[in-house]
C-alpha cells in the first residue's frame, strides 16, 4: 500500500512538471492557478487521495485559451448529483460547458477517487471513459500540448519554445502564435473525446448475470434486469459508452460507476430531467491564474 501511494505521488509530480512546462512554453494559452495549502484543503471537507492532494497542492485549476477552465481541486465539495454524473457525492466536477461535463468518479462508500468520465449534451444516451485517473488525465493533457509544440514544422520558420525571431512572430491579427494555435487544437481534441459511433454498448443486466464472473456478479447484485452495464476492466481509453433508456420507459438513465469505475452502469429512473440540471449551482468567479513557473 505504501509503495502504491509513493508511486501515485511520483506520478502526480510528473504530471505537474509536464503541465508547468506546457504553461511556460505556451504563455497566454495555458494558465495555472496556484496550488492550495493544507488549511485550504482541510476546509473543503473532501478526503483526497495522496496523489490528488500532491497535485492540487501545486495547481488547483487549468485554464486553456482564456475560456476553458478545468478545476482539479474540489473547492466547493463534491457534486450534488444528477442523472449525468450519478448520486450525490459520487463525482468531482472538473469542467462543464454547454451541457458537456467532465468529472472524476468518487466512491460513495470509501471516498476513493477513480476514473475520469464525461457526459455530453449532444448525445444524450452516451458517456465516455476518458482516463484511468485525474493524474493520468492531467498527464495526457500536458503531453498533448507539448507534442503540438514539438510537432511544429521547421520549414514553417518557427521552432517550439520562447525566443526572438520567427518563433515569436504572430500568425494573425489576434496575436496568436501558430504553435499556440496548434496547442489549442490538440488540447481540444484531448478534452473532447466523443465520437459519433459509440465504442461500447451497455448489456442488459438480466443478460449479463448468467455468465458473470465473481467481480461482475457482485456489481450486478441489486440492479434491475433492465439496467445496463459496461465492463471497462480491459477497455482502452478514451471510449464512448452507449446506455440508452429501456424501450417504453417514461424516464431517464442515471449514469453510475462501480468498483472504482471498472464498471459503468446505466440505471433506469422514472420521471423527468434535463441535461441543464447536471451541474447545479457550480458557477463561481475565476481563480487567480499563472502562466509560468511558480516561485
Amino acid at each position: 500500500m505504501r509503495d502504491e501511494r509513493e508511486a501515485g505521488v511520483r506520478a502526480a509530480d510528473r504530471a505537474w512538471r509536464l503541465l508547468e512546462e506546457l504553461a511556460a512554453r505556451a504563455p497566454g494559452t495555458v494558465w495555472l492557478a496556484p496550488g492550495a495549502d493544507d488549511p485550504e484543503v482541510a476546509a473543503w471537507g473532501v478526503p483526497l487521495p495522496q496523489e490528488v492532494r500532491h497535485l492540487v497542492g501545486r495547481v488547483r485549476s487549468i485554464r486553456i485559451g482564456g475560456l476553458e477552465e478545468y478545476r482539479l481541486a474540489p473547492e466547493r465539495g463534491l457534486h450534488p448529483g444528477g442523472w449525468a454524473v450519478g448520486p450525490p457525492g459520487t463525482a468531482h466536477l472538473l469542467h462543464e460547458s454547454g451541457g458537456d461535463t467532465l468529472f472524476v468518479d468518487v466512491d460513495e462508500n470509501t471516498g476513493a477517487w477513480g476514473r475520469v468520465f464525461a457526459a455530453t449534451g449532444v448525445f444524450l444516451d452516451t458517456w465516455a471513459y476518458v482516463a484511468p485517473s485525474l493524474v493520468d488525465w492531467v498527464t495526457l493533457l500536458a503531453r498533448a500540448g507539448l507534442a503540438a509544440l514539438a510537432g511544429m514544422a521547421p520549414e514553417a520558420g518557427r521552432e517550439p519554445g520562447p525566443g526572438p525571431g520567427p518563433a515569436s512572430v504572430p500568425d494573425g491579427a489576434d496575436g496568436t502564435l501558430p504553435e499556440h494555435a496548434a496547442v489549442l487544437e490538440r488540447l481540444a481534441e484531448t478534452s473532447h473525446v466523443f465520437s459519433y459511433r459509440p465504442d461500447l454498448r451497455g448489456t442488459p443486466v438480466g443478460r449479463a448475470r448468467p455468465e458473470a464472473d465473481p467481480e461482475l456478479a457482485a456489481v450486478l447484485t441489486g440492479l434491475p434486469d433492465d439496467a445496463l452495464v459496461v465492463d471497462l476492466r480491459d477497455v482502452a481509453h478514451p471510449a464512448t459508452l452507449h446506455l440508452p433508456c429501456p424501450p417504453g420507459l417514461r424516464g431517464y438513465v442515471e449514469f453510475q460507476r462501480r468498483a472504482g469505475g471498472r464498471f459503468a452502469v446505466g440505471l433506469p429512473r422514472t420521471g423527468q430531467t434535463s441535461r441543464s440540471t447536471t451541474t447545479g449551482a457550480w458557477s463561481e468567479a475565476p481563480l487567480p491564474l499563472r502562466s509560468s513557473r511558480s516561485t
